[in-house]
């Protein structure tokens, strides 16, 4: 699954951020080496380079160093000429260096998410519309633009609109004692504000409705797990690790960079208190000490990044439970049995064990948090959710648990408070994700289930799109716009194919030898190409999928089926819910909006593969009831703009093999659910109504006003 090579990119970067390196007994970690896979560096777009460029500018990544502010251009670096050194040494006056950084840990995180995942990483798509401001298109997005030294101001973020990366400088303040007031801090230089923001594109990139809040955890869940990436990644490092375990006598719970780095955190940028307090601090006797659980936080916080700090929390109690699990044979080795090592400094054999042992945890914690996305609602999604998704995810690869990870994460979250609502019972059992079976079950269908599966005939299919074309064109009642979309598609493919092959395309060529030169490309499963995926093929196949489920789970024998997933066809529910112009204008529109492949390694080292398939119906929202139920009654006022967007539905985990569906991951509630519906108005009203809020206004819809500046820049009010 890792790729491997040889002529892996090595960079040096710094390790945390200059700061640390100022600190006389840390100035020897600050500044490591990391590698990039040299397949990721390789452009596949038209025309580019086969190599990496001036900028850096690869496959994923275009550093584009502009200060708006001066109008000034940096030269861009070369990292072609700096192969033998390894790149730039770290420096904190040279935009050369500020552009390796940036661009090195931005791949590094990408990396880290290609390998939980088994597939290509994608940002999230461009998207046009017309005059009217209706959606018209999107379009593939191959490379995400940094900008080191886009701001003049304490803030970094993730801009959805640019498709960017946008880092900040400033001159620090006399609060900062590493610092000379006055000073210039660029935060493109921090390992974690880099890392973290990256994460927050690569999320985007995956849940684009994760960047809606319907509920006080979806922000917070974006915060958290960017967080989590940045925390995390640290623990690669092996020097680091060893120097730590070292100085603490490998006792990570009484002295912790790892925790200590977390409280300070985004302090040059005003993040504010939410990590410092949520994961330790400095008590009476000036030692570092780790936080309690306390579930109390978690009921009070309802800002994003506060709430969001308390699954950091939980995660890394976690972490440190499971270090002290796999390390506790080493301790009683080394003690003779008693526990009690001896003064002095720790033997570097033990050392090196230790933090081995430290290294791997957080790893495959970091994996099992990262590989929990694919298992998570489509929208609407909940810190319940994610405990969940966490641990199915990780059943479902290593049913034993041998290290006690599961045990380790739900033990975390329970203390913080971090449970499933109305889950009276919360396990490693309780907490799995049903499986289609045991839905069917639930509902007492009994011995009815004919028409409750997708067949393997379809998962046959699926394997060759060019068959797929075929069987649609002679057997399915679809509509002739779907068949004109999925040729247009397959077109697509395959002249990116060709262009990838450097091959060309007769303009002239027939209709007939077009269709047949179609097939030619397509007789493969794109989606199951993981890591060797051309990433702009990946997009395009992700797209024609989506269609193809649409096709089959709109399809008359799989109603049922529908039914019992949570989504609904039923022409007589309310007329505020979206309506088909496809299968019907009665029936409810069914919109598959994702459709991807997760490429994990078992246990035994098998390859697990699964489609992800997320599926979202839509409701028309309205901040006054009155009006909800004259649209719900009678469709009056349903020509005008909604206050919001009501939206249900599940994520399908279906057997690649097999086209059995493993798991049925559900929102709470269908998109009928009144209660539901009104839950969201209530929780938006009430963020609309407060003044201190950066995101929202009322009347307009949450989908259309997530400002990760502005989300970044408010937490600021939380010191």
């Amino acid at each position: 699954m890792a790729r491997t090579s040889t002529h892996d990119r090595k960079l040096k970067v710094y390790a945390f951020d200059p700061g640390v390196g100022r600190q006389l007994r840390y100035s020897r970690l600050n500044e490591i080496v990391v590698s990039i896979p040299h397949e990721m560096e390789a452009s596949k777009r038209i025309g580019a380079p086969k190599s990496l460029g001036r900028g850096p500018i690869g496959e994923y990544i275009e550093v584009v160093d502009y200060d708006p502010s001066s109008g000034l251009f940096y030269p861009p670096i070369d990292l072609n000429d700096y192969v033998a050194t390894n790149g730039l040494s770290p420096s904190e006056a040279n935009p050369q260096f500020h552009q390796q950084m940036v661009y090195a840990v931005s791949m590094t995180t990408i990396a880290a998410f290609e390998e939980a995942l088994g597939r290509v990483a994608l940002w999230s798509p461009k998207q046009t519309r017309d005059s009217s401001g209706n959606f018209e298109n999107e379009e593939y997005v191959g490379q995400l633009r940094i900008y080191p030294h886009a701001l003049r101001e304490a803030n970094a973020y993730y801009s959805p609109r640019k498709k960017a990366l946008l880092f900040g400088f400033f001159a620090a303040g006399s609060d900062q004692p590493s610092l000379a007031p006055g000073s210039i801090v660029f935060t493109c230089l921090s390992h974690d504000i880099i890392a973290h923001e990256t994460t927050h594109a690569l999320l985007d990139g995956m849940h684009a409705r994760f960047a809606e809040a319907t509920n006080m955890d979806v922000l917070a869940l974006h915060e958290a797990i960017a967080d989590i990436v940045a925390l995390f990644q640290h623990f690669s490092h092996p020097e680091v690790l060893y120097d730590q375990i070292a100085r603490s006598r490998g006792d990570l719970e009484s002295e912790s960079m790892l925790g200590q780095l977390a409280q300070e955190f985004g302090r040059a940028l005003g993040r504010g208190h939410a990590l410092r307090d949520a994961i330790g601090g400095i008590s009476s006797d000036g030692k570092w000490k780790r936080s309690v659980a306390d579930r109390s936080k978690f009921k009070k916080a309802k800002r994003p990044h506060e709430r969001g700090a308390i699954l950091v929390a939980a995660v890394f109690d976690a972490y440190l439970a499971i270090y002290s699990s796999r390390t506790g044979d080493l301790f009683r080795i080394a003690t003779n049995g008693t526990g009690v090592l001896p003064p002095g400094a720790l033997l570097p054999d033990l050392v090196k064990r230790l933090a081995d042992e430290a290294a791997k945890s957080a790893k495959h914690l970091l994996r099992m948090c990262i590989r929990a996305l694919d298992y998570c609602p489509p929208v609407d999604v909940r810190f319940g959710d994610y405990l969940r998704a966490t641990v199915t995810a990780d059943y479902d690869l290593f049913p034993e648990d041998e290290y006690n990870y599961r045990t380790a994460i739900i033990e975390a979250f329970v203390a913080w408070g971090i449970v499933p609502d109305g889950m009276r019972t919360v396990s490693a059992e309780t907490l799995l994700w049903p499986s289609l079976d045991e839905l069917i079950d639930d509902i007492s269908i009994g011995g009815e289930d004919e028409g409750l599966t997708l067949s393997e005939g379809v998962g046959t299919l699926i394997e060759n799109p060019a068959a797929i074309l075929e069987w649609i064109g002679r057997h399915a009642k679809v509509p002739d716009k779907v068949i004109h979309s999925l040729t247009e598609i397959a077109t697509q493919i395959r002249d990116q194919m060709a262009i990838k092959e450097d091959t060309r395309i007769s303009s002239s060529t027939s209709r007939s030898a077009e269709k047949s030169d179609v097939q030619h490309w397509l007789t493969q499963n794109l989606l199951n190409l993981g890591l060797e995926a051309d990433r702009h093929v990946e997009w395009l196949a992700q797209r024609f999928y989506a269609q193809i489920f649409w096709a089959f789970l709109t399809s008359v024998p799989n109603r049922q089926l529908v039914e019992t997933l949570g989504l609904t066809l039923d022409p007589t529910i309310a007329k505020s819910i979206t309506r088909s112009a496809s299968i019907g204008s009665a029936l409810p529109a069914l919109s598959v909006q994702s459709v991807r492949m997760a490429t994990r390694k078992g246990s035994r080292d098998q390859l697990e593969r699964e489609y992800v398939v997320e599926v979202v119906q839509k409701r028309h929202g309205y901040f006054d009831t009155a009006k909800q139920l004259e649209v719900d009654s009678n469709g009056k006022h349903r020509s005008e703009p909604a206050d919001f967007s009501f939206r249900r539905g599940c994520t399908l985990l279906i057997d690649a093999r097999t086209f059995k569906i493993r798991r049925v991951i559900r929102t709470r509630g269908d998109v009928t659910s009144d209660g539901e519906l009104g839950r969201m108005r209530d929780y938006l009203v009430g963020r609309t109504s407060a003044p201190d809020n950066a995101l929202f206004s009322r009347g307009i819809r949450p989908e259309d006003t997530t400002d990760f500046a502005a989300l970044h820049r408010s937490a600021g009010g939380e010191q």
